[in-house]
This record gives structure tokens, sequence and C-alpha cells, in this order.
């Protein structure tokens, strides 16, 4: 039975970022829980905990809610740290293949996947992703671009294969980085089954000129992990109600702006899905945000963010 010391995923199926922490999941074999979530707004037994955030997936542990998958992965490695994912030769690293594999290489996916079947999504989410982006969600821009973004998504996934290919003949291992997979490894996991989940074919289609990375995308498919619990968004909702957030000294000492604990902030994506949350500043340093915050519904709440990727400002 889920408690407010239990990991839940709010997320959906067909989510990539949701399938990073789910693989994260697997291989540290923990114990967590999953609501699921609709893929377009309103996502009413979220907002409530998010303070307006939409992006997926959101990782709740009690009234701790962690908001984007850098965080959630940098929480998870320090609250349990065995088995790590964060091996030697990852630390710093992972962070960096992840600006490559969450930026450049996932819009190319989107403009793959879109461009192949864009033209069967419904008006909601073609309406939604249009309003999470600030932009015409093109889908005939998509499709007469693919062509192109195929030839480029296929020559990052090319960087894997040299990747694996050097390690092998140094003889370092079968994995990214080492003899064991790690952080780096679930980072470029995502963008090849975000793409096998929607235009298979084409995934094979690459494997061909890849073989050691087909090899190493099915070794990692296979970890099985936990099954998670399924939860209502209700029960979430009341987990967080009946918890406190865990014990942070309010702290920005590390911080190179002139925010102080307590100051009204707000903070958003700086990219896409630019929902300003707000809340009271509770620590400000390189690594995160964490802002405090009450809903009727929740109580107090605790919402970390990571530094990279978001703009914080004075409400």
């Amino acid at each position: 039975m889920a408690n407010a010391q239990s990991i839940i995923l709010h997320h959906f199926d067909r989510s990539p970022y949701s399938e990073k922490i789910r693989l994260a999941l697997r291989m540290k074999n923990l114990a967590w829980s999953g609501v699921e979530i609709p893929s377009i707004m309103p996502k009413p037994d979220l907002v409530p905990l998010t303070g307006g955030y939409r992006r997926t997936p959101v990782m709740q542990i009690g009234a701790d809610i962690f908001c984007d998958t850098a965080i959630m992965l940098t929480e998870l490695e320090r609250r349990y740290q065995l088995p790590s994912l964060n091996l030697p030769g990852h630390e710093g690293l992972a962070k960096m293949v992840a600006g490559w594999t969450d930026g450049k290489w996932f819009q190319t996916s989107v403009g793959v996947i879109f461009g192949a079947v864009g033209e069967h999504m419904p008006k909601e989410f073609i309406d939604d992703r249009t309003k999470m982006s600030g932009r015409p969600f093109d889908v005939e821009g998509m499709k007469a671009a693919a062509p192109f973004l195929r030839d480029q998504w296929r020559s990052q996934l090319m960087w894997i294969e040299e990747r694996l290919e050097g390690g092998r003949h140094a003889g370092t291992g079968d994995w990214i980085v080492g003899t064991k997979p790690g952080m780096v490894d679930v980072h470029a996991f995502m963008n090849p089954w975000f793409v096998e989940k929607n235009v298979p074919d084409f995934l094979e289609l690459c494997f061909e000129s890849a073989p050691m990375t087909k090899d190493w995308y099915r070794r990692l498919k296979d970890f099985k992990g936990q099954a998670p619990e399924n939860l209502s968004g209700a029960e979430a909702i009341q987990i967080a109600c009946d918890a406190a957030p865990r014990l942070k000294p309010a702290s920005t000492a590390k911080d190179i702006r002139d925010f102080q604990p307590g100051d009204k902030v707000a903070i958003a994506a700086d990219d896409y899905a630019k929902d300003w949350v707000e809340g009271e500043l509770v620590v400000a340093n390189a690594e995160r945000v964490i802002i405090s915050r009450f809903d009727e519904r929740a109580e107090n709440l605790h919402l970390h963010f990571p530094r990279v990727g978001y703009v914080l400002r004075r409400a």
C-alpha cells in the first residue's frame, strides 16, 4: 500500500520522458506506484500537486513533488543509492548527454514521428500541443521535413554505435560507459524507445546500420524491475495531504543571485510549456530550486525543479 515514503509516478504509457524514469526504476529495482494521467490538459488531479506545471511525468514522494526528469533522477540516486546508476565515468557526463537526448535528438524524434503519424492525431491533441509549445503544431510542415529529419535521426543514433564500438575495441565493456549500464544509458534509451512506439519499421531500418546499438537497446529493454501498484489521482493527493515535505534547511547561500528564503517567486520552463508556478522560495543553488506552496486539496507541498532549463523570477 502506497504511503508517504512511496515513489509515485504520475505518467502515461506512451510518454517518452516517463519511460526514462520507468527504466531507471526498473534498473534500480525500486518499488513504485503509478498514477495514469491524461496526455493533454485538463489534468485535474495533477495540477493541485504541481501548481500548474503540466509536463509529464511528475514524481511524488509524500508531499515532495519533483518536476522534470533531471531532478527526479538526481533524487532517486540520492535517496536510493544502491544499485547506483551514476557510476564512475557517468558523473557529470550523464547530464551533458541529457542535454543532447532531451534537446536536439528529441526534437528530431518529434519531427520523424509526427511527420509519419501526425495526420492521424485527434484535433484535441494538436490543439493542446499548439498551446503547450506556443506555436502551431504544423503537421504538414513536419511531414515535408520528415525525410531530412530521418537522415539526421539515424546519424545521431550512429553516435551511440560509434561509442559502443570504441568501448568494445578498448575492452572497456558493452555499455556506453564501462562494463555496467548507468545513467548515460538511461538518457540515450529514450529516443529509440519513443520511435519504436510510433514508427517501429524506421527504427529497425536504422538498426541495420547499428547492430551493436540494437543489441544495447534490447538489453536495456530486458530490465524487468518491480510491477507498479496502481493509484488514482485522488489517492495520490490524499497521500500528499497526510504527509509533510521532507525537512530541508532553507538556504540560498550558494546561489549567485540575490534571492532569500521566503521570497515570493515564480518558476517556469525556458523552452515550452511555460506555465509559471508560484510559491515561497525554500532552496536555490546550482542544482535545484525548491518552492513551498499550499493547495486546498493537497495542503503543504515542496516543489523541486532543476536549475538548468528553468527560469526563476520574483512573483
